[in-house]
């Protein structure tokens, strides 16, 4: 009865612990990425200020030569020198050093330099496909060399990321892999939790059940001495009661068994019994219901229509359907017009067997329809019948013990509609 309830902690706790979770995962990381690219941001202008001051150098010493190579670099500086490119020009664009060792770039940067396309000062972000399989990534920019407002010149740098871009591809998908991971951790934890938390509520529930089932039980004998005291005075013609009194004991005794109902009713729901289910037709089990009541449909002038397959078999256990039917049939009869119709129709799919129990009655308000299944929940427009509000809960709770379910909606004529939903699986 809980399990329903269980899954329900479990996935509100595991969305919530994991939209924290996502949450805390992708901040850390956007903040890590934010000041890495801030990072090569700032290692790219530092890389422009240093080449326009060689540049200025150069347009003044009039030497133009090609940017010189230091031959005493070390591993890590040559490494570096291959992941960037410089070139330096004067205000007549005039090349006055080049330093590229990239070579899948050359074509590429030589295209943006001859364009003139480039804002100063602004960090631009792009890629290359070399020979259509290998993508390489870079950052660039067009730095201008000025004195006193004056336009002397300018450099275009520019630094190789691949490995910095694969970098934060490569953390991103190891946060989506943990964070995958720590599901299954999440779920457990959860499992736990909810069974930690479950098992007070379980045994208030059990200590209820079975309060209600003793208290039950121990009604039903004074209550079966009080009825036949009622009886044996009733047919004791030596007493000459008055027609006052024999009222009054037929009141007495139709209160008794309403009592007696009420005391059956709480008994049941109390039980939680596994019967063994067994494969039954069902077409057989209609008819007993349809001559069980019908009797009772013609004294109100109630028609009861029957529209079945043929030869229809469920698994289950039939008592509990029977008296699911039994419930669901005397409402209909009981909430239904005179000189109406009660269907009792059963359809058939892959996966379900439904029961539809469609009346003429005054229907039920969408405020009463979420709550009609709850024990001693009564709608207003039903106030004027006898009844304790006991009936459809019970039947909700066999259908449930036999892997089932009851849906209910309003007719769009009149009345309402009662399904019992019998599973195949």
């Amino acid at each position: 009865m809980f399990t329903k309830f269980k899954e329900k902690i479990v996935k509100d706790y595991c969305y919530l612990t994991v939209l924290l979770l996502l949450f805390v995962s992708f901040s850390l990381y956007i903040v890590g990425f934010s000041i890495s690219y801030k990072s090569q941001l700032s290692h790219i202008k530092m890389l422009a200020i240093e080449e326009s001051e060689d540049l200025f150098y150069k347009i003044n010493t009039k030497d133009l030569k090609n940017f010189p190579k230091d031959d005493d670099n070390s591993p890590e500086e040559d490494n570096y020198f291959n992941k960037i490119f410089i070139y330096g020009y004067t205000k007549d664009h005039q090349l006055v050093f080049e330093h590229n060792n990239m070579e899948w770039s050359e074509k590429f940067i030589t295209k943006i330099i001859n364009d003139n396309s480039l804002s100063f000062h602004k960090v631009y972000f792009d890629f290359n496909l070399v020979d259509n399989r290998h993508l390489k990534y870079l950052i660039y920019m067009r730095y201008p060399l000025l004195e006193n407002n004056v336009f002397l010149g300018e450099v275009y740098v520019g630094i190789e990321i691949t490995h910095w871009v694969r970098e934060q591809i490569r953390i991103f998908f190891i946060l989506l892999i943990i964070i995958s991971l720590s599901l299954f951790f999440v779920r457990y934890v959860a499992y736990k939790m909810a069974n930690k938390a479950m098992q007070p509520v379980v045994q208030s529930f059990e200590q209820q059940k079975q309060f209600i089932a003793n208290a039950s039980h121990e009604l039903r004998t004074p209550l079966s001495i009080i009825m036949s005291g009622l009886t044996v005075l009733k047919t004791d013609d030596e007493n000459n009661l008055s027609k006052f009194s024999i009222d009054t004991i037929d009141d007495i005794n139709d209160e008794s068994l309403k009592m007696k109902k009420l005391i059956d009713n709480l008994l049941l729901s109390a039980r939680n019994t596994n019967n063994t289910l067994t494969v039954h037709n069902l077409n057989n089990l209609i008819n007993k219901i349809y001559t069980k009541f019908s009797l009772l449909a013609k004294n109100k002038q109630i028609t009861l229509k029957i529209s079945t397959p043929p030869d229809i078999f469920i698994t289950a256990d039939m008592s509990h359907i029977e008296q699911i039917l039994a419930i669901l049939v005397d409402n209909a009869i009981k909430y239904s017009d005179e000189n109406s119709s009660i269907f009792i129709t059963i359809t058939e799919d892959k996966q379900c067997i439904k029961i539809a129990i469609k009346d003429s009655g005054p229907g039920i308000s969408i405020e009463d329809l979420p709550h009609i299944f709850k024990p001693f929940y009564r709608a207003n427009n039903t106030r004027t019948y006898y009844g304790n509000g006991l009936g459809l809960s019970i039947a909700q709770i066999l259908a449930q013990k036999n892997h089932s379910n009851i849906l209910v909606e309003n007719n769009k004529e009149k009345g309402s509609c009662f399904t019992l939903i019998i599973s195949k699986n």
